[in-house]
Parts: structure tokens; sequence; C-alpha cells
């Protein structure tokens, strides 16, 4: 019987976070490794995903918009990485690279989803009435479509057992953010029609 071994628990808003949270920007990750998992083991998440649970990613889309002229607005969208949330059984793992490589693809996801935000506002003409209610409304679809990505990437590579399909996954993510390497700057400023 395969037991799940690894998921995801993804965290969406576009309000503040405590000020106990630690959270870094995926651009500011430079070295991806076990030591970024310093939360301790959630018994939520264990009674949620079974006690094989080797390890959680905790990662979030976020962003900020600031009017900054009649005409103009500054948004920042965030990809994030939730340090104190994310945790590990690490050295505890059956594979202990191919999990960490499982968990950075999530990450990677969570990336990914922020550039297809990041673009879609740069491709999208917003007036001074409709920027606010336009900008939510993309960013609800985009957190939408990404937490059914990172349910079915789970899903299909098992939780990072499946090798075969591990391997597709990660071919496919890192495609893509090549694809999306246009929209990797967080801040963004648009012009405002009347």
């Amino acid at each position: 019987m395969r037991i799940p071994l690894l998921l995801i628990a993804a965290l969406f808003s576009h309000s503040g976070w405590t000020q106990s949270a630690v959270l870094l920007n995926y651009d500011a990750i430079t070295t991806f490794d076990w030591r970024l998992f310093q939360g301790k083991i959630n018994d939520k998440h264990i009674a949620q995903m079974g006690d094989n649970t080797g390890a959680v990613t905790v990662s979030s889309i976020s962003y900020t918009a600031k009017q900054t002229s009649p005409h103009k607005v500054t948004i920042a969208i965030y990809a994030r990485f939730h340090v104190n949330e994310s945790w590990t059984k690490y050295p505890n793992l059956p594979d202990p690279e191919g999990a960490l490589m499982h968990e950075k693809r999530h990450l990677d996801l969570t990336e990914i989803y922020a550039r297809q935000l990041r673009k879609m506002i740069s491709e999208s003409t917003f007036t001074e009435r409709n920027f606010k209610s336009e900008i939510d409304r993309m960013f609800q679809e985009i957190v939408r479509i990404h937490r059914d990505e990172q349910i079915r990437y789970d899903t299909e590579t098992d939780h990072s057992i499946d090798a075969g399909q591990q391997a597709i996954w990660n071919i496919a993510i890192d495609q893509t953010v090549q694809e999306l390497a246009d929209y990797s700057h967080t801040l963004q400023i648009i012009d405002l029609k009347k």
C-alpha cells in the first residue's frame, strides 16, 4: 500500500500576515535546502495526510496595489515560502534529495502562478473605477487554478513516489518558469484609463 510521503499546504491571501511569520520571496531564495523548513511538525497536516508525511511546503501568492497617482498604480505580486510553517522529518526520509526536489517544485509552481498573474495584469486594461475589483478577480482566479494545479501535481507524482511522473513534471515546470521569465519582476506599474 502506498502512503503519500509529501504534500503541500498552500495558503493564499492578499492581506497582511502576522508579524511572527517568516516569509521568503521566491527570488530571494538562492539555495533551497532543508534548513528553510523551520516549522514544527503540524499535527493537522499529519491528520490530513497520514503518519508517513515527510515534509510540507507552505507557500502563497500575494499582492499589494497602491495608487501612486490618479492614473497610475504600482502592483507588487509575490510568490512566498513560509519558513515557520513549512516542516520536514529530514533526515528521516527514504529519499531526502528526491523529497527536497519535489518540495522545491511546489514552490516553483507558486512562482509560475505569480508570474501568470503578472502577465494577466500586464496584458489588461484597467480604469480608475475598476482596477481594484478587476485585479482582485484575477487574483482569485489565479489562486483557484494554482491550488488545483498543486493538487494535480501531488496526485500525478504520487507525492514524489512516481519517479517517472516526477521527471515529467520537473521538465514541464522548468520550461514554464523559463517561458514566463519576462514576468519574474515583482513590481509592475500600470496606467489607468479614465
